[in-house]
């Protein structure tokens, strides 16, 4: 029996899909994470080690590995991908071997057009092109200092600095101050400060304020409002810049939306089908993960 794995490989968490070539799934598991900037290489081999162990051990005795795609954060350079895919083939000899980037398999988790643009905006954002040419570029991506524009850090952070600034009287006044100081269990503005600079201050931690800004927008705060429309500005951007790059041939381009901003209901999808040409076709993929497997399956 031949089997097929996908794995879509992130900062914190690891989500792997093994299903056999007749489309029966055996396995969906969620494992540490394994970006190598977040654990370095020693830390990423040894989740995904752990992994591989207990796939072995929890696979029927007849089965065997006929392809692996992992689609894996922090694996943007060609150098670190090659390095990556020889270590996973060495763990893995019988099976056909790929890592790339995890925009791509986004991208194949939600078109299987040989062309599209995948849009990701979760804690970070980036946004990743391939033409019916096979030629790839990107846009963004550039992590929360020096980019990341639209995503969930960069929307949590402008809405701290909004709940700061009011408490100056610089801005005006706005429902995200109430909901900060009750979601992170503050008294006053002011103590956002050692919460956002101490040593246990995270880029999640920051991020989280997200969710807080979709809940004041649907309120019909105008701050928050102003942060969604300028998030989406910013992600239109992304997609934009790709279009100007790239030749694309397609009359209607396909641009998947992923990570975490782009839920069911979330305003970010209508405000960026404003913005973009009349040409994308917006849609949701499934979970990365499958894209993976997709890759696996058809060998590409």
């Amino acid at each position: 029996m031949q089997v097929y794995i996908g794995i879509d490989g992130g900062g914190t968490k690891t989500r792997t899909v093994v299903f056999t070539e007749q489309g029966t799934q055996l396995h969906d598991l969620t494992t540490a994470g394994c970006n190598i900037n977040h654990h370095g290489w020693s830390g990423a081999e040894a989740s995904l080690r752990e992994l591989f162990d207990q796939l072995r051990a929890t696979l029927p005795p007849t089965a065997q590995v006929a392809a692996i795609c992992l689609g894996l954060a922090g694996i943007d350079r060609e150098p670190e991908r090659l390095r990556m895919e020889f270590w996973v083939a060495n763990q893995w000899p019988e099976a056909a071997v790929r890592v790339v980037h995890d925009a791509l398999i986004a991208l194949a988790a939600g078109t299987e057009q040989r062309e599209g643009i995948v849009l990701i905006a979760g804690t970070g954002s980036v946004a990743y092109g391939r033409n019916a040419a096979g030629v790839e570029a990107r846009v963004g991506g550039w992590g929360y200092l020096l980019g990341d524009e639209g995503s969930g850090y960069d929307i949590g952070r402008r809405a701290l600095t909004a709940v700061l600034r009011q408490n100056d009287g610089r801005d005006p006044q706005t429902a995200l101050t109430e909901l900060v100081l009750n979601s992170y269990g503050l008294r006053e503005p002011t103590e956002l400060i050692p919460l956002v600079y101490g040593e246990a201050a995270s880029r999640e931690q920051v991020a989280r304020a997200a969710h807080l800004v979709f809940e004041a927008a649907a309120s019909g705060d105008a701050v928050a409002l102003s942060l969604l429309a300028y998030a989406a500005g910013e992600l239109a951007a992304h997609v934009v810049a790709l279009l100007q790059k790239m030749n694309f041939t397609a009359q209607r381009i396909p641009v998947v939306l992923a990570g975490g901003l782009f839920f069911a209901e979330s305003p970010l999808r209508g405000l960026l089908a404003t913005a973009l040409p009349d040409h994308i076709e917006l849609r949701l993929g499934q979970p990365p993960v499958f894209g993976a497997l997709r890759l696996a399956q058809a060998g590409r």
